[in-house]
């Protein structure tokens, strides 16, 4: 299961986020394939428990592949078309025009960005929590390795999902008991790479169109493009993408350049907020491969990221809530979560220059790789 970060996990607190038909012809469906996905829903339970061998390896609790697959088969099942959705006549008139707005966006993901958006985005579930999900994300206290967790086809991932978030912060407090860094994220959103048809969430209803827009770009990227145990690459991957395409459609509607300038001048303050980042994960770093002893790097290591909330609070931002990010509690974990949302974009901005920024061509030098270059996270 790929995943996105959501809100303030995702992207540094912004003020204000910049700038929000009928539905698309239905294409067909390969009827053998569709009837594999039902026979999935009805029997992931079962067949995830033949996977519980595994679960030493994956999380060391045999209950995690049975509840992750329990949540998976809910949201499934409560999946109603989006094009049903609209015909209701009381349906609220926001949630209206965000819907629609989704459907949209998947049609200008398939015909102008070459992705394989499949039937993802066409069904709507209605959940009982403010996220898609919550990953726990741990790292030693002096080390900017992630703790890492194996699962089947996905391969090794930096974090642990749960549908829960009482399980969770149980698991939080589990990796912080053992002495590492924690964090829990809220995830916008998360793809099935293409097994099933990922529905529009409850939960994404309440983001700004240019958050929906956005999201729907970045997991069409994953159920296009996935190299299995590379997730910061498959994460910026995703990124970029969704920069570039987010960019192309609000273009689409922004004759007179106001809705981009702003984009402008909201990126550039959240790009020197990355580079704070990258500077203060960079002095870290330094400090974890040093020689000294253990407390003595602690104490480093406190006043590291206590310069950086000071130079985020003496920032001159006017779309970026410099206050709600200087006060935030930051350790090895948060770093290593933006990292992997931020990492490499020079490389995938060179490919796509080679590719006269022709999207059929870059996905195409995307799928060509079987492990990320050596030096695509350059920065």
């Amino acid at each position: 299961m790929s995943t996105e970060r959501k809100g303030p996990n995702r992207e540094p607190e912004a003020k204000k986020t910049p700038e929000k038909q009928p539905a698309p012809p239905q294409r067909a469906t390969n009827l053998w394939r569709k009837g594999l996905k039902r026979a999935l829903i009805l029997f992931l339970p079962g067949l995830l428990l033949i996977l519980v061998g595994f679960s030493g390896c994956i999380t060391g609790s045999p209950l995690y592949l049975w509840n992750a697959a329990a949540g998976q088969v809910q949201i499934l099942c409560a999946r109603t078309p989006i094009i049903e959705v609209l015909k209701e006549p009381d349906l609220d008139a926001n949630w209206r025009e965000k819907l629609q707005l989704v459907l949209r966006v998947q049609e200008f993901s398939r015909q102008d960005l070459s992705l394989d958006t499949g039937d993802s985005f066409q069904y709507f579930s209605a959940i009982d929590r403010d996220a898609a999900a919550y990953n726990v994300v741990a790292a030693p206290a002096l080390s900017l390795n992630a703790h890492t967790y194996w699962f089947p086809i996905v391969g090794t991932v930096p974090y642990l999902g749960f549908f829960s978030r009482q399980e969770a912060d149980e698991h939080a407090q589990k990796m912080e008991k053992q002495g590492l860094d924690v964090v829990v994220q809220e995830v916008a959103g998360y793809s099935t790479l293409g097994w099933f048809d990922d529905p529009l969430l409850s939960s994404q209803l309440a983001y700004s169109d240019y958050g929906l827009i956005r999201l729907v770009i970045h997991e069409a990227v994953h159920s296009t493009v996935w190299i299995p145990g590379s997730v910061p690459f498959n994460e910026s991957l995703a990124s970029f993408v969704e920069e570039e395409g987010s960019l192309a459609y609000i273009a689409r509607d922004d004759a007179n350049g106001s809705k981009r300038e702003r984009l402008k001048r909201w990126k550039a303050e959240r790009e020197q907020y990355r580079q704070l980042m990258h500077a203060t994960a960079s002095r870290l770093e330094h400090l974890y491969s040093s020689d000294g002893q253990k407390d003595d790097k602690l104490r480093t290591k406190e006043r590291i990221i206590e310069e950086l909330k000071r130079d985020i609070a003496e920032s001159s931002w006017k779309y970026l809530d410099a206050e709600a990010l200087s006060g935030k509690t930051y350790n090895n974990a948060h770093f290593l979560s933006y990292l992997a949302y931020s990492s490499g974009q020079r490389y995938f901005y060179d490919v796509f220059r080679e590719c006269k920024e022709q999207w059929p061509c870059f996905l195409h030098r995307m799928r060509a790789l079987d492990s990320p270059p050596a030096d695509w996270n350059r920065n």
